[in-house]
């Protein structure tokens, strides 16, 4: 047991030495994620993989046997036909569509190990009710003297996953990004921060990292983090990848993505590495890249209004985000950006935004 946390031994031939004593069970080592009610891992003998696929992705939701197995005391070993016997639930989906045809896995002995709300790893050790009689004794026996090194195996695999999750090499990739971007776990703890982001946080007037939680002050920004974060975190779709808020006469886009799962191949790990998410701040308009509103009102004769479209463009702004930002229509921007061209001399976007470098004051 100790062995296949480590990778030196795969925890799929734990299963097997299980199995060959006594022949024709099925152990399985599995380690499930309650709260989402899916499996994680699963390592087994005796079944086919299709068997398992199928109960990883829809049997294992109606599985009586998980509410029970759930309530029983921690690293302790239970027999299911003293406790919970198959013919219970002969009636269920789960034993009619899933246990039954299998045939020989109606009885088992088990054992739960607890490691976070995310990580629950149940060894199962099913055979059929035929062997019950001779199994139930023996298997129990085996499962206490195992007891204690399977436990060691799920604190080291524990252990093992965090030791992936820090050599993930992500530092790198982030310290090259423009902007703020950092590393956040599901419910936004902060795995890694960049130097613009360690900058923001320590300023504290947009990114707040209280309790190393990932926050921000504007709270369009934050419920939209919250949101997107959980999503990605949980592998599910998100409306939009980037928000863009103000901050007075700043104007910041958040970008989320999920970052890229990093694990040693040759590892077979229980315990996967947490998902993570990129989430990258960058300064769009604001105190870096200035327009000289007095320059362009003397020089072309622009509005305010034409102003404040010309700094939105010349930082890199769309003209759908600047439409966004100024709280106009497309329609409103394109035909204000028409009137921009004529009053410069210019006829493309590009053209204008070169033009518009010559009026950037420093920030």
């Amino acid at each position: 047991m100790r062995g296949a946390a480590w990778g030196h031994e795969a925890w799929v031939e734990a299963c097997r030495r299980l199995a060959d004593a006594l022949p024709g069970s099925s152990p399985a080592i599995l380690n499930y994620d309650m709260p989402r009610q899916q499996v994680n891992a699963a390592f087994f003998q005796g079944m086919a993989p299709d068997y398992v696929a199928s109960y990883r992705e829809h049997y294992m939701s109606v599985n009586p046997w998980i509410d029970y197995w759930t309530t029983v005391q921690a690293g302790t070993v239970h027999i299911s036909e003293r406790e919970m016997p198959s013919a219970s639930f002969q009636k269920s989906e789960f034993y009619v569509d899933w246990l039954a045809p299998h045939g020989e896995i109606e009885a088992a002995v088990g054992m739960r190990l607890d490691v976070d709300p995310n990580n629950t790893v149940h060894l199962a050790w099913h055979y059929g009710l035929a062997h019950a009689e001779t199994y139930d004794e023996a298997a129990s026996a085996i499962l206490e003297l195992i007891g204690p090194d399977l436990a060691d195996a799920v604190r080291v695999a524990a252990s093992l996953r965090q030791g992936v999750e820090s050599g993930a090499g992500l530092a790198g990739l982030m310290d090259r990004l423009d902007g703020a971007a950092l590393l956040v776990e599901r419910d936004r703890q902060i795995r890694e921060a960049n130097a613009d982001a360690a900058i923001a946080m320590r300023q504290g007037d947009v990114v707040v990292a209280a309790g190393n939680t990932l926050s921000f002050r504007d709270a369009a920004a934050q419920r939209w983090l919250e949101d997107v974060v959980a999503r990605l975190a949980d592998g599910l779709p998100i409306a939009s990848p980037s928000h863009v808020f103000r901050v007075q006469e700043r104007v910041f886009r958040l970008t989320a993505t999920p970052a890229p799962r990093h694990s040693e191949a040759s590892l077979a790990l229980l315990m996967q590495p947490r998902p993570l998410v990129l989430v990258t701040m960058k300064l769009l308009v604001g105190a870096r890249s200035q327009i000289d509103d007095v320059g362009l009102r003397f020089t072309f004769g622009l509005s305010a209004a034409e102003i404040k479209l010309c700094e939105a463009l010349a930082n890199g702004h769309s003209l759908s985000e600047a439409a966004r930002l100024l709280g106009v229509s497309d329609g409103t921007v394109r035909q204000r950006v028409k009137v921009i061209f004529n009053k410069t001399g210019t006829h493309r976007q590009g053209e204008l935004i070169a033009m518009l470098g010559r009026f950037l004051l420093a920030g």
